[in-house]
């Protein structure tokens, strides 16, 4: 499974304005980790697409369209 980066970037600006901090607490990350991944494709191992799977289930998302398995 992959995380999607562009998908996470605008998904960050539509539910948070843009906001790596707010968004990143949303997703119960670090900011900078989450930063490092959309900017650089570093770090996005098991925690980023767990929480990106959370976040979409409690916000009635699908997770498929952030995520390429």
């Amino acid at each position: 499974m992959e995380v999607n980066r562009q998908k996470i970037r605008e998904l960050m600006k539509t539910r948070c304005e843009g906001n790596y901090n707010r968004f990143a607490r949303e997703l119960g990350v670090d900011p900078s980790h989450l930063y490092r991944f959309i900017n650089s494709g570093v770090g996005g191992g098991k925690k980023i697409l767990m929480s990106v799977m959370k976040y979409c289930k409690m916000n009635g998302l699908d997770f498929e369209d952030y995520i390429s398995m």
